[in-house]
C-alpha cells in the first residue's frame, strides 16, 4: 500500500511542487532534523540559563545559522529589526498573537501555529491568557436581585418625575 501510493503520479506532482516551493525559501532552515524544541534546549543548556524559553526571533535566527557559524546578511537584518521592534513595543502588545517575528517578516500568521516555535505549538498554549472564571449561580442571582432593585428604583423615580411634571403644567381644556 505504501509503495503503491509513492508510485502514484499524483503523489509525484505534489512532491515536486512542494520540493520547488521549499527550495525557494528566502531564509532556509539550517538545522536539518533538529526541531525548534531541541534547538532551544541545546541553546539553554549551553548558556546554562534558568529561562524556560527563548524569544521566537532568537530561536528563528539560531535555526538559520550554518554549521560554520556564518549568518546570512538577510537573516541578521531580520533579527536586528526584531530586536529594535521588541524594545519599542509595550509588553502587552508583544504578547499578542501576531508575533514580533511575523511583523518584521511582514507575513500573515496562520491560525493554529506560532511562527518560530516549531511544530505543534499553538497560540492558546504559547500565549497563555488567564482564564476568566465564570460566575457561580449564587453570584448571578445576587447580581440579578441588585439589578431588579435598581430597575424598580428607576421606575419609581420616573413615576415621581412624571407626576411632578404633569402637576406643575396647567392643562388647557378649552
Amino acid at each position: 500500500n505504501f509503495v503503491a501510493k509513492r508510485r502514484n503520479e499524483k503523489f509525484h506532482e505534489v512532491s515536486d511542487k512542494n520540493q520547488k516551493r521549499a527550495s525557494k525559501s528566502a531564509y532556509p532552515y539550517k538545522k536539518g532534523r533538529t526541531g525548534y524544541a531541541r534547538l532551544q534546549q541545546r541553546i539553554l543548556a549551553e548558556e546554562k540559563s534558568d529561562a524556560t524559553s527563548l524569544p521566537e526571533h532568537v530561536l528563528w535566527k539560531a535555526a538559520r545559522v550554518g554549521k560554520d557559524g556564518a549568518v546570512v546578511e538577510a537573516v541578521q537584518n531580520v533579527y536586528d529589526e526584531c530586536e529594535t521592534l521588541s524594545q519599542t513595543l509595550p509588553s502587552t502588545e508583544v504578547q499578542d498573537c501576531r508575533s514580533v517575528l511575523s511583523r518584521v517578516l511582514n507575513v500573515p500568521e496562520y491560525s493554529g501555529r506560532v511562527r518560530g516555535k516549531g511544530f505543534g505549538v499553538t497560540p492558546s498554549s504559547f500565549y497563555k491568557k488567564p482564564k476568566t472564571k465564570n460566575p457561580t449561580n449564587k453570584e448571578v442571582m445576587k447580581t440579578l436581585v441588585e439589578l431588579r432593585a435598581q430597575v424598580l428604583q428607576l421606575q419609581n423615580e420616573n413615576a415621581r418625575y412624571r407626576e411632578e411634571r404633569c402637576g406643575s403644567e396647567a392643562k388647557d381644556t378649552s
